[in-house]
């Protein structure tokens, strides 16, 4: 009898305890043989778990090639139909619920997706890569694309997308790369609530399409050329948003810009920094980029365009960010314009402060403002006078033809001095006040272009006027009496006796120095 004693699994056997004898062959043949039938049944078994599990999820996760970590469904070109097959799409042979298109039109497709395949099935195809589409139209209403959860449409020819998918539609990945896409239609992708990535890189789209706003999305938007920087900004505000390949991704500012025609191309990142721009804005206040600034020897940055109208300040908001060039504080309760010599408004060239109660203009003297500005708009203030001088310093160049001022509906007092001399500033700036028509007065009906000096400068005594007669009759009369004091000398000289009414005078005790 021999005793086997196993330790752990049959791959363990302690041979010093089995008594050797000559049965010991047979016995060890036999325990080997055991062991084969092990390793063959977990061989088996392995073979059965790669088959129903594992190769099913391997045949939808991409190639390496693709990057993708987001499950989304993309074969090599290897995988096409044969050219010299009929069918422009196959099923591939080990995942049937897979199926690849190549090289196909608008009729091939449809063609190709009819040839064994019944797409539209429950269940049956949930993945779909098409290469190498020539479409002019990429119309999603389709339902051949109702039950896909990978759609994949990459190096192809498309023109726009129009349609919209059909409502909580089940595609989570969906790969519209390498294109040539120009635009979508508004609602393409809106109804797609179990998006998780979207992939629209190498593309020539302007904005970037709606698409969910619940949940964590994917998005590849990178070698865009023509993307707007607005467009984009408004698309990294969605909460959850991950970009992919950030390095590549950059926008447009050429549409933005106020001065520049040309392109600018301007980084993701410094897209961000204007989410955090609007995030750190003046309390009550909203911030957006106005237009791109080129300092030589510097990269380009964003100046900023401040909104401050209509949340009930009485007083101007300091400090302003940095590079604020334009600011918004009509509707409010402001009484003054101090503020304008701080630090903040150094760069401030624009500033609309209509509907207030600002009284005057003189604290703008002296600021960077009255020599830097473009647009300035009191409208609807309390100002009773505008000083002209501080006015007069304001340099309307030839190259400045857009500098504007808005200066109507405010409570002019007209006077002479108005009519002497703010109407004649006015005039000779019909072209840079644009509301001159508005410019009335208060304690009349008047407009301020239409006064008449004349009428208005006779209301008052205004002596200064005669004192030029005054001043040439005492000439006159001192000159007439030198020449009849040297004609009564002369007579006296001359004659012995002096004429009337000399002879007449009374004597004077200054009369001896004359005798």
């Amino acid at each position: 009898m021999w005793t086997i004693y196993r330790q752990g699994t049959i791959d363990s056997i302690n041979i010093a305890k089995i008594p050797f004898s000559d049965t010991f062959p047979e016995t060890w043949l036999a325990l080997t043989a055991g062991r084969i039938r092990f390793k063959s049944l977990m061989l088996y078994l392995h073979i059965i778990t790669y088959t129903l599990i594992i190769l099913p999820i391997w045949c939808l996760l991409p190639e390496e090639e693709n990057g993708c970590e987001q499950g989304c469904f993309h074969q090599p070109a290897t995988e096409c139909p044969s050219p010299r097959s009929l069918c422009r799409c196959r099923q591939l042979p080990n995942c049937k619920s897979a199926v690849v298109c190549c090289n196909v039109t608008k009729f091939t497709l449809t063609e190709g997706l009819g040839c064994g395949i019944d797409i539209n099935a429950d269940g049956l195809v949930e993945a779909l890569h098409i290469r190498n589409a020539t479409l002019d139209v990429l119309n999603l209403t389709q339902s051949v694309w109702r039950r896909l959860k990978y759609m994949t449409i990459t190096d192809g020819q498309i023109n726009s997308v129009e349609g919209e998918f059909a409502k909580h539609s089940p595609v989570s990945c969906l790969n519209l790369s390498s294109n040539g896409i120009q635009k979508f239609e508004s609602r393409a992708l809106v109804n797609l609530f179990n998006l998780s990535f979207l992939d629209l890189s190498h593309n020539n789209l302007m904005q970037v399409p709606r698409f969910k706003k619940e949940g964590p999305v994917t998005l590849d938007i990178s070698d865009n050329p023509e993307l707007l920087c607005t467009n984009l900004l408004d698309t990294l505000k969605i909460s959850k948003i991950n970009i992919s390949n950030e390095n590549s991704t950059s926008c447009s500012s050429s549409k933005t810009f106020h001065w520049f025609n040309e392109t600018a191309k301007i980084s993701l990142s410094q897209v961000q920094g204007l989410l955090e721009l609007e995030k750190n804005c003046t309390k009550n206040c909203t911030c957006q980029p106005y237009r791109l600034e080129f300092v030589v020897g510097k990269p380009p940055t964003f100046s900023v365009e401040v909104n401050c109208s209509g949340v009930q300040l009485l007083s101007m908001p300091t400090p302003l960010p940095p590079n604020t060039i334009s600011l918004n504080i009509s509707n409010n309760n402001i009484t003054s314009l101090k503020e304008l010599s701080d630090p903040s408004y150094q760069y401030l060239m624009f500033l609309y402060a209509d509907n207030n109660q600002i009284s005057t203009i003189q604290h703008m003297e002296g600021t960077k403002f009255m020599s830097n500005f473009m647009g300035l708009s009191l409208k609807n203030n309390k100002i009773k006078m505008f000083e002209t001088y501080l006015l007069s310093n304001i340099k309307f160049y030839r190259t400045s033809g857009n500098r504007f001022i808005y200066l109507g509906q405010n409570k002019l007092h007209c006077d002479c001095q108005t009519a002497k001399e703010f109407k004649v500033w006015l005039l000779s700036k019909l072209e840079n006040v644009l509301d001159y028509e508005e410019i009335r007065c208060e304690n009349m009906d008047a407009k301020i272009i239409e006064l008449d000096q004349t009428k208005l400068c006779q209301s008052q005594q205004d002596w200064t006027d005669y004192i030029y007669y005054i001043i040439t009759a005492e000439v006159l009369l001192l000159v007439s009496l030198i020449a009849k004091v040297s004609y009564d000398y002369w007579v006296f000289k001359t004659a012995g006796y002096l004429p009337w009414p000399a002879s007449k005078m009374p004597k004077l005790p200054c009369d001896w120095l004359c005798e």
